[in-house]
């Protein structure tokens, strides 16, 4: 035989004979080792609890050793005592029924143990589950008619454990049917004053019941009315109510299933409604709590609740049969002639209900769990509270007055309560026994620590989930567990697959469940999400030994994914080699260019905050390869702000790993963010870059690196040195086999030769990138170099074959899905159709541009869209638009609209330092101005407009310019 015991003095049996362990270290080590038996605990724990030093430590282990032979094993990093859980009465307390536990309880744990972090950290935990065992001990007793005997008991007690609601409520029910009904309602009287001055709260629903039937003891048993009392600061939940009590039953027996996760507030609208109905059912109203979800107490037999019912009803124990089926049967024989309504509360499980229905009335079942096969007329899953009921619920506790006093810091508080009636109801008596608290002190405690500030008294959130996560099988708190570590808004089935490394299927059928048991919702099919307080919860609840793989899991998932999209959407762009540990099992399916569109834009939120978890947890290496990763899709969808933020956090994170290959990466891809940011930090960053390509002997790396060069040289108008540039990256490219790099560098030289004016050059190179990219998969680019070639056939006055390879670039955004790449492309085609003169096709064009990226989008109107742009800084798309907007208004016959929506636009282009743009505006002013008759701003504008058109070396563009400024100083026509 062999015991350990912590439940009072250290108590040590081996081989049926009691072991001395003196006083000092050995006594703190062995016993932080009991406390986690079967486990490692490290080395610099165990010093820390003992004090001294590691050698210190040694010699401790070492005694130890000497009268536990074979027990103490050296793991690495600590040591590990082979013992069973169940051999240490810590833990076989909690698995045995409540009268075999108390007698492991031989007073104050760890009393002669000498540690006070280990009585700080363990000992309320432990005091809490001895009293809960005590409450659930007298709970069978009082079942068994041994009220008398548990009065003395109680009393004592209760002078112990003055706020305890439970022991008191037992004391109330056992006075009561002991016939000392004063005594009953004086012991009430007493708790709830208490209660009141104490900690500013009312009694809760076990002693509201208790003194319901004390109140009652004198009622006809036909008569009978068990419904706790209703409460004063109901608040919301009008259409649920208003749902329930339509529930109205026509000859046979309705049920209204009332699921939701803990803390809702089912109970309360359940007893509201029951209340509500009573007048109409009024031979009975019967409450029944099933402790499906109570601490300490087993869940309540359908058997055990059929007795309490039938005795309810005045049926004498004699008369109530013994075996479940003959008592069901009784019971629907008593409801039978009765016009009742039952209340069945806290039920686990379709099948601790069913024999409790009878075969007419109405029933209201609340569960925390969806019994979805319960034949319900009626189900209603509770959601939170709106923010308006949140606060209508905090003022009716606390006083109106306080929370307008400090309303957003109020709005602040309900939304960190998560808007959860639990939640609202217990930071309310709590501030209304605190007068000196203001609304901004709870905002900060609740922000500092939130669960731990979310109770009193007994009552407790965190408790509450903690009874919901106990009701779990293994395998659904280990995903629970682990999504507690996701941090960003929502998630799929693939990402719940990868945190446990199981199929889509498993992970499936494990989120189904944790659904119906209200621990995670579900807005929107195929997405996930925990509600505010679970997801603190739920990561706090994250087991250490388990804690690094399922980080990792969650990052891999998010790298692992961000690749195999980058590559849809950049197919000629080199894979690095990624950090991914774990290939998930079954990963998302990203066969197409719009596949990865999709599933990049679904999950961008969930991607960034990998990227800030990645670098919180020192996984530096994700933290700079997942915005690697997904770049290029942040710059083709206008995602500009976030572009340059991500990839500050990657330069951030190669910091941290010395890896040149890895910074240099990061240098070029915050240069190239900074370039559509227009921010002149982008050469110094590439430049860095450029020398650390260079250094590590990355030709393709250098290359592309030029090729970014390049641009910013072309923007500045410095072509020489792009050409350079461009030129070298070309070399490079073919150097190192790179077809689409060539098939770029290629194309960058066609851009620079017809921003120059140099037409023909420019359509071999961008002939040859076309012909390059034919076979490699990159459409995108086919679709950018067709424009481009358009772009050159236009500046020659060729518009057929202009508008072919418009029509071309067209189908090509088309064919891979990218609307925003294609109406960019509409808004500068429609100026082309404009300048053409085809007027018609000019409007359609843009008409269609802004319809399309309203849609894309998701907005109502096209300001809302610009303010959207302006948002996620897409300076690109905001200017497509403007100059869209300008010529849709033009062309419909609005020139006002039309000068404003140009001006706005010519402010931006100037701004970004986007001269391909002013010229085109300048030229549309003055004429909007000359048809206006504003011949003085028309002249001014087209004054400016012609070396505008003359910097941009294009013939076509001088000639519109020279025939705007012709008609600005023509004479007016005579009137």
């Amino acid at each position: 035989m062999r015991s350990f015991g912590l439940l009072g003095p250290l108590d040590v049996v081996l081989d049926g004979r009691p072991v001395h362990i003196p006083p000092g270290k050995r006594r703190v080590v062995l016993a932080a080792l009991l406390v986690r038996a079967g486990q490692v605990v490290g080395v610099d724990e165990l010093v820390e609890l003992a004090g001294g030093s590691r050698n210190a430590l040694q010699t401790t282990v070492g005694r130890l050793r000497e009268v536990l032979p074979g027990l103490l094993v050296t793991k690495p990093g600590g040591y590990l005592l082979d013992v069973s859980p169940d051999e240490v009465d810590v833990h076989r307390f909690g698995l045995l029924e409540p009268r075999e536990a108390l007698a492991l309880w031989r007073g104050r744990p760890f009393v002669d143990v000498g540690c006070d972090a280990l009585e700080r950290d363990h000992v309320p935990a432990l005091t809490e589950r001895y009293l809960a065992t005590l409450e659930a001990r007298i709970e069978e007793d009082l079942r068994a008619g041994e009220h008398e005997r548990l009065v003395p008991e109680l009393r004592s007690l209760t002078l112990q454990h003055p706020t305890r609601e439970r022991m008191w409520a037992q004391l109330v029910v056992a006075l009561h049917r002991c016939d000392r009904q004063t005594e009953a309602l004086q012991a009430y009287d007493d708790i709830r004053g208490r209660l009141a001055d104490e900690l500013g709260l009312d009694p809760g629903k076990d002693l509201q019941k208790a003194h319901q039937q004390v109140l009652t003891a004198d009622n006809r048993p036909r008569a009978r009315n068990d419904l706790p009392g209703d409460i004063a600061d109901f608040a919301g939940r009008g259409e649920d109510l208003d749902e329930i009590l339509a529930a109205v039953p026509s000859g046979c027996v309705a049920i209204t299933a009332i699921d939701g996760m803990a803390g809702i507030g089912k109970t309360t609208i359940a007893v509201r409604a029951a209340h509500r109905l009573a007048g109409r059912f009024p031979d009975a109203q019967l409450f029944v709590d099933l402790h499906s979800h109570t601490a300490g107490v087993e869940p309540r037999t359908p058997s055990d609740a059929l007795l309490e019912l039938l005795t309810a009803l005045g049926v004498p124990a004699q008369d109530i049969p013994d075996g479940l089926d003959a008592r069901a049967a009784r019971w629907r024989a008593e409801m039978a002639h009765r016009k009742a309504l039952v209340v069945l509360d806290n039920a686990g499980s379709t099948a601790q209900v069913r024999p409790l229905l009878p075969g007419t009335g109405l029933v209201l079942v609340t569960s925390r769990r969806r019994l979805v096969d319960l034949d319900a007329a009626h189900t209603i899953s509770l959601d939170v509270l709106s923010e308006e009921d949140s606060l209508n619920l905090l003022a009716s506790i606390v006083g109106r007055q306080r929370v307008d006093r400090d309303l957003e810091s109020a709005r602040e508080v309900v939304r960190l309560c998560g808007y959860l009636p639990l939640a609202v109801r217990i930071v309310g008596a709590r501030w209304r026994t605190r007068p000196a608290w203001t609304a901004r002190d709870l905002t900060r405690r609740l922000t500092e620590q939130r669960l731990a500030e979310l109770a009193a008294g007994e009552r407790s959130v965190a408790g509450a989930f903690a009874l919901s996560y106990q009701q779990l099988t293994a395998e659904q708190q280990r995903l629970f567990r682990r999504l507690g570590l996701h941090t960003g808004e929502d998630w799929d089935v693939h990402l719940a697959a990868a945190v446990i490394g199981a199929t889509r299927a498993e992970a499936e059928r494990l989120l189904d469940e944790l659904l119906d048991a209200h621990l995670v919702q579900q807005k929107e099919n195929g997405r996930y999400r925990f509600h505010d307080l679970l997801a603190d919860h739920a990561k706090a609840s994250v087991e250490e030994d388990e804690r690094e793989e399922a980080v990792v899991r969650v990052l891999d998932h998010y790298l692992h994914h961000a690749a195999e999209a980058g590559a849809r959407l950049n197919p000629g762009r080199p894979r690095i080699e990624t950090a991914v540990r774990y290939v998930p099992v079954d990963p998302v399916r990203l066969a197409t260019h719009a596949d990865a569109v999709a599933w990049l834009e679904q999950e961008r939120l969930n991607l960034k905050a990998a990227v800030y978890f990645a670098a919180y947890q020192g996984h530096y290496r994700h933290a700079w390869q997942l915005p690697h990763l997904i770049t290029y899709f942040l710059l083709m969808r206008g995602y500009g702000r976030e572009r340059v933020e991500l990839q500050s956090l990657a330069l951030a994170a190669t910091h941290q790993l010395g890896d040149l290959k890895a910074r240099a990466e990061a240098l070029r891809g915050l240069g190239s963010a900074y370039i559509e940011d227009s921010d002149p930090r982008a050469v110094r960053h590439l430049h860095e870059a450029l020398d650390l390509m260079r250094q590590i002997r990355d030709l393709r790396g250098e290359a592309s690196t030029l090729g970014l060069l390049g641009l910013i040289a072309r923007e500045r108008r410095e072509f020489d040195k792009a050409m350079e540039y461009n030129e070298r990256g070309l070399q490079l490219m073919r150097h190192v086999g790179a077809k689409t790099g060539e098939a770029n560098a290629l194309n960058n030289i066609g851009v620079v030769h017809a921003e120059r004016g140099e037409n023909d050059k420019a359509l071999v190179y961008l002939e040859e990138a076309l012909e390059l990219l034919a076979g490699q998969g990159d459409v995108r680019s086919c679709a950018m170099i067709l424009h481009d070639i358009g772009y050159v056939h236009y500046n020659e006055f060729r518009d057929e074959e202009a508008v072919r390879f418009i029509d071309r670039s067209l189908a090509a955004y088309r064919e891979i899905g990218d609307w925003r790449g294609g109406v960019l492309a509409m808004a500068d085609f429609g100026y082309l159709l404009y300048a053409m003169g085809r007027l018609d096709a000019a409007r359609e064009m843009v008409r269609a541009m802004l319809e399309q990226t309203r849609e894309g989008m998701n907005q109502p109107d096209d300001e809302s869209v610009l303010a959207a742009m302006a948002t996620v800084r897409d300076r690109q798309g905001g200017m497509s638009i403007l100059i869209s907007l300008a010529l849709h208004a033009e062309l419909t016959g609005r020139p006002h609209a039309a000068v404003g929506y140009a001006r706005r636009c010519l402010d931006l282009v100037r701004r970004n330092q986007r001269g391909w743009g002013e010229a085109r505006l300048l030229i549309q002013l003055a004429d909007l101005h000359h048809a206006l008759g504003d011949q003085a701003a028309a002249l001014r504008c087209a004054r400016e407009a012609v070396p505008a058109a003359e910097r941009l070396c294009q013939p076509r563009t001088v000639a519109r310019a020279r025939a705007s400024l012709a008609r600005a100083t023509a004479p007016a026509p005579p009137t």
